[in-house]
């Protein structure tokens, strides 16, 4: 188990014992592993390092935006609850598939990280000259994949700098970093 899920126990522990126990579980001796499980509900544990291994250098795939908080439901235009939302466009020729995105929270005042990585479905796929948004949400809407409830995104109300690098065989990994302000996940921007 790494430092940082010690960290975490330890707080949430303090806090109340129910808290523990649920972070326990998700700080498991797995925590090490990364997750591709993409299905709503499913466990997703932090991962220790990243395991993207791509050294393309070709251009193609592109990241257009990362939104963390402030969130539009693109169907009714309303706000959304705040979430890991990143919209991808492929300025290729051919179709991008088998997309990998692995993210990472960092609390800049306490030093506490957390990482996670998903291998998006074949089904998530950006056609040439395309784009495509990526949800975190746990929903169960289509585009929308499963997320930690426990990781530091849902349960650290001071400032996260967020880090997301996507990748797509035989393109250029992306990387993009932006700030969460302080305020938990629902706070009012």
């Amino acid at each position: 188990m790494n430092i940082t899920c010690r960290r975490r126990i330890a707080t949430a522990v303090a806090n109340t014992t129910i808290a523990g126990a649920m972070l326990l579980a998700s700080c498991s001796s797995t925590a090490s592993k990364p997750t591709t499980t993409t299905n709503i509900g499913a466990a997703v544990l932090p991962a220790e390092t990243n395991p993207i291994l791509n050294n393309s250098t070709a251009d193609g795939l592109t990241i257009d935006s990362v939104l963390v908080e402030n969130n539009v439901d693109s169907e009714t235009g309303k706000t959304a609850d705040d979430h890991l939302e990143m919209a991808l466009s492929n300025t290729s020729t051919t179709t991008l598939t088998n997309i990998e995105i692995f993210y990472t929270f960092t609390n800049p005042r306490s030093g506490l990280t957390e990482s996670y990585f998903t291998k998006l479905p074949s089904t998530f796929s950006i056609p040439p000259g395309g784009t495509r948004i990526a949800h975190f949400d746990d929903s169960g809407r289509p585009d929308h994949f499963a997320v930690n409830k426990f990781s530091l995104y849902y349960t650290d109300i001071e400032q996260l700098n967020v880090t997301v690098t996507v990748s797509a065989p035989n393109f250029k990994i992306q990387t993009t970093d932006l700030t969460k302000d302080a305020g938990g996940a629902e706070a009012a921007d």
